[in-house]
């Protein structure tokens, strides 16, 4: 299967970060993508003087929440492959955000259908969480239930860290 195959395959909960090839490269790739897909979803909704160190601050964030808990497991050789799951999942996310963003940002648009947007992001972001969990239970060989918490720990920890470093963009 091709990397973008097995990306579909973690969305639906159907493949593991194992799946993904062990490649330096393909993570370089990843992180450019990552970044870029960022770039364009955010330039409506974001400062612009906070969105590349914001993208960047998430970038990191995951990094090394995702190196810390696999070399406490030690399962750092694990490190490439999942950290590949979790930005190739997030360009998937950030790609179909999108839609749902622009509509949020659209200041035309009725307070019922943001009403229903809003809705529909926050299952989105759920499914994010939950995905992540998902890639978190195989690299690490955990039970569901601590890395749901792992992955809600992540999201929290970027929230905050945002809001820490860049108040002005809630």
């Amino acid at each position: 299967m091709s990397v973008l195959q097995n990306l579909i395959a973690l969305l639906i909960l159907k493949a593991t970060p194992q799946d993904l090839p062990y490649s330096t490269q393909l993570t370089v790739k990843l992180i450019a993508a990552y970044v870029f897909s960022g770039i364009v979803v955010l330039q409506a909704t974001v400062n612009p003087d906070d969105m590349i160190p914001g993208l960047l601050l998430g970038l990191i964030i995951q990094m090394a929440f995702t190196y810390v808990l696999l070399r406490a497991l030690s399962h750092v050789e694990r490190f490439l492959q999942t950290l590949c799951a979790i930005l190739g999942i997030g360009i998937l996310f950030n790609l179909i955000a999108w839609p749902v963003l622009a509509m949020l940002s659209d200041i035309t648009a009725s307070d019922t259908m943001k009403s229903y947007f809003s809705l529909m992001f926050l299952m989105i972001m759920s499914w994010e969480v939950l995905v992540k969990a998902h890639i978190y239970r195989h690299a690490l060989e955990i039970k569901m239930f601590n890395a749901l918490a792992l992955s809600f720990s992540l999201f929290f920890i970027s929230i905050a860290l945002s809001q820490l470093f860049f108040p002005s963009s809630s």
